[in-house]
């Protein structure tokens, strides 16, 4: 009985290997002729486009150059169902000089890069994919066309390659929609864009995890822009760079003058981008709440100075650490603004001091600006840790904005201090780590 039982699993074993042997084979094979048929795809495709007419070299849809091939397109062979994907693009070729040489080659569209991808439906693996360049019969001759190069950089003005560019223009009929991704060198050449010189061509360059920029339109609120929708000359070049980065985010917290959070207030928040001026309109623009906590995140900001107010009533902001306007760098996620507020109008608020370090061994007048202050104001600097003070002398008020004082710095430590104002009513201000004693 033991030895039967020992002779059906190994007849089992040897079956089961002899099967997946035989699957296994069976999937290479229909893989292969798979591939070959896509191979055979993708060559008839190149083939029937080599015997087009140039011009109509192009794909259909919100693609560019325009052409009638399909950017996309479903067929069946073998009782299988294939994706035929077809891209494509001008060619600027350095043998005649390219836009970006001296001189500068007038006529960057050489020829054009056609690039056929097969791939079976349902699938993202290519199966075959081919290029080939195309070429107009003729040499390059005037058109009554422009060219736009389009550049996108960040912050550091260094180029930034899979950034998505959307050119429109309304205006043309019929209207033009188009989309280019840049290069690593962050640029795009768009050449044979119909002329257009009232304006009309609007841009605008994304990225997943970036900022947005773009040209604005001429508008009858406001016809100044600064970053105005551009033309396009016949036979010119159009340049135009733009700046994107990773976006930030930014808490902003809200405390009275005991340190207490401050619920549920209200602010508003813009940056110092102007799109329009005469008058001004900054990029952002927004009212925000604080949480019951006293604070809040704002996510997906451009990096930019940016400007606080408080629209609560009965609430004034007595300092703001730290000033503004704050520079938001971009790719932050750690940064904090704290805001100081009193319900006096009267009190004496801080913005700023100068100069904000003093070394250790110096006895220094220190410059206060902001409002509300008096004659009889007393200047400290303190110590937020050990909470030792220095309390200035000769103290000179030169404006109900701008008061100073003499600082004898020897007698503190090296850090970070607090400035604190108080006016002789006992209303107060304090700005948090205003100054910094230095070795």
């Amino acid at each position: 009985m033991v030895e039967v039982i020992i002779d059906v699993a190994i007849i089992a074993i040897i079956a089961l290997a002899v099967f997946s042997a035989f699957s296994s084979a069976f999937k290479s094979v229909r893989a292969s002729k798979a591939k070959i048929t896509a191979v055979s795809i993708a060559n008839e495709r190149i083939e029937i486009i080599r015997n087009m007419p140039y011009d109509s070299v192009g794909t259909t849809g919100q693609t560019y150059p325009p052409g009638t091939i399909p950017s996309s397109e479903s067929l069946s062979r073998n009782n299988v169902n294939y994706i035929v994907e077809t891209t494509v693009s001008y060619v600027d070729d350095p043998f005649d000089g390219t836009i970006n040489t001296n001189p500068i080659d007038t006529y960057p569209y050489d020829y054009k890069k056609v690039e056929v991808k097969v791939r079976r439906s349902g699938s993202n693996i290519n199966l075959a994919s081919f290029t080939t360049n195309i070429a107009a019969n003729a040499a390059e001759t005037a058109t009554n066309t422009g060219i736009l190069f389009f550049c996108a950089v960040n912050a550091a003005d260094e180029p930034i390659d899979g950034a998505t560019l959307t050119i429109s223009n309304d205006d043309l009929d019929p209207p033009l929609l188009l989309t280019f991704v840049t290069g690593v060198d962050g640029c795009v050449m768009v050449p044979m864009l119909p002329p257009d010189s009232h304006n009309g061509y609007h841009l605008e360059i994304t990225k997943d995890g970036y900022s947005l920029a773009m040209t604005y339109p001429r508008t009858a609120q406001n016809p100044n822009q600064n970053y105005p929708d551009i033309d396009i000359i016949a036979q010119q070049v159009t340049r135009v760079s733009m700046h994107i980065d990773l976006v930030s985010s930014l808490k902003i917290r809200a405390f009275d003058l005991n340190g207490a959070p401050i619920p549920n207030l209200s602010i508003h928040l813009e940056d110092d981008f102007e799109i329009y001026f005469n008058p001004s309109t900054f990029r952002y623009v927004a009212d925000h709440q604080l949480d019951g906590n006293g604070e809040i995140i704002i996510s997906d900001l451009a990096y930019a100075n940016y400007n606080l107010t408080v629209n609560t009533p009965g609430y004034y902001i007595s300092s703001i650490n730290p000033g503004m306007p704050f520079y938001l760098p971009p790719d932050t996620n750690d940064a904090v603004i704290d805001i100081y507020l009193t319900t006096s109008s009267t009190a004496p608020t801080i913005e700023s001091v100068d100069p904000p370090t003093g070394m250790i061994v110096d006895a220094l007048t220190i410059t206060i600006y902001g409002d509300n202050f008096d004659s009889g104001s007393v200047l400290k600097l303190i110590n937020s840790t050990t909470l030792a003070e220095i309390v200035a002398t000769d103290v000179d008020m030169h404006s109900n904005n701008e008061i100073s004082g003499t600082f004898d710095l020897t007698g503190g430590s090296v850090g970070d201090w607090d400035m604190f104002v108080s006016n002789p009513n006992a209303e107060f201000s304090r700005k948090v780590d205003a100054f910094e004693i230095v070795n």
